[in-house]
């Protein structure tokens, strides 16, 4: 999932004070492995990952160190029965989808044809899944039913990227995002398709969430160009492209606790300060210091409680200012923006710009070394 930050002071505090397994990540769509940064949060964290290629969760099961990190083999889904399916019932899984016209699926015809042999790496590199092999589509596995059945009743941030059906899984959630007291959604979202209520789009997706209780806090795009003119791919794999149209991304959505509309609201009032503390982490890691430090600071009575509040603050801070190394203090810096708000202004100058941009693309790299040796360690 796109928008995580690799430098996270925050959940490294985490790891100190937390008890283990105190923030629960639900994965589904796991390919890869969990997202790294989490990691950060050490024996503090327990994750679940789902996913249905066999070889891949066999792959993740062999190299995994974390006992608090398993992997399950299906493809999550809905009953046959759930009114959602019925309603989809006669109808396209995608509709008006402009794969077909795109320059990715015709570098795949190029490169990966028939008779070339495709290895486990270009598998999930490249999405090659119909070469892999798979989980029985015919049994999904209804997560929530799943998780209630190992004793599971919390789970603070929700993932769910399947390359497909993703609206349909996060359908399979409807009264779960309360009961779980789930605080954050990750969720690859569509900006192409129809206006039907069954189509996985973003609006759909956006629409679905709200009416949940969820706010929208962070939104990438991915650009894919026609084939009629195919423009540079980003990475070293076919996937998105340098130009082309806007057509899919990673959505973040969270319970907005800051905003006085949750002052009354019974969710908000029955969670623990534990899972307060949680919906900070979500938005540190995600480089929302700003919105972590809104929850802070509004529930800085009960967090004072588990936690050093004005450490919180001042790494999180750190983390707004980019900085590289020696403390920061969110008192000067607040300070500081109430006797001189100029200074916040941006600046036409590409000199301070670049100099920003190359700390956090340092702190991008270290932040990565620092997750890699994590996962050796198997922290």
């Amino acid at each position: 999932m796109e928008g995580l930050a690799n430098s996270c002071a925050l959940l490294d505090y985490l790891a100190e004070i937390n008890a283990p397994g105190a923030f629960f990540l639900l994965d589904l769509g796991c390919s890869g492995g969990i997202d790294r940064p989490w990691r950060r949060m050490r024996r503090s964290l327990r994750a679940i990952g789902i996913d249905p290629d066999v070889r891949e969760i066999e792959r993740l099961r062999s190299r995994e160190k974390n006992s608090a990190v398993s992997y399950e083999n299906a493809f999550a889904g809905l009953p046959l029965n759930h009114p959602f399916i019925l309603q989809k019932q006669g109808r396209p899984q995608f509709e008006r989808n402009p794969w077909p016209r795109l320059s990715t699926p015709r570098y795949m015809e190029l490169v990966y044809s028939g008779d070339k042999p495709v290895t486990e790496k270009e598998k999930r590199s490249a999405n090659l899944w119909p070469t892999a092999k798979l989980a029985d589509p015919a049994v999904p596995l209804v997560v929530p039913e799943y998780l209630a059945g190992c004793g599971i009743g919390s789970v603070d941030f929700l993932k769910i990227d399947v390359d497909g059906d993703d609206f349909e899984i996060l359908h399979s959630f409807d009264q779960a995002l309360a009961d779980l007291k789930v605080l954050g959604v990750g969720i690859e979202v569509r900006f192409w398709g129809s206006h039907r209520e069954t189509d996985g789009t973003f609006h759909n997706v956006d629409r679905f969430l709200k009416a949940r209780g969820f706010e929208l806090f962070n939104l990438t795009t991915r650009r894919y160009s026609a084939a009629a003119l195919p423009g540079r791919f980003r990475a070293r794999a076919p996937g998105a492209t340098e130009l082309g149209r806007v057509y899919q991304g990673d959505a973040m959505y969270a319970r907005d606790l800051g905003s006085a509309a949750y002052d009354e609201d019974e969710f908000a009032q029955s969670l623990s300060v534990d899972k307060l503390l949680n919906l900070a982490a979500i938005f540190a890691v995600f480089d929302l210091p700003d919105c972590a430090a809104d929850v802070v600071l509004k529930f800085r009575e009960q967090l004072s409680s588990i936690c050093d509040v004005d450490r919180v603050l001042n790494l999180l801070t750190a983390q707004a200012e980019s900085r590289l190394s020696g403390p920061a203090s969110y008192s000067r810096y607040m300070e500081r923006f109430q006797r001189h708000p100029q200074q916040f202004l941006g600046t036409k100058n590409p000199f301070p710009g670049l100099a920003r941009a190359c700390k956090k693309n340092y702190l991008k790299w270290r932040g990565r070394r620092q997750l890699l040796a994590l996962e050796r360690r198997g922290e």
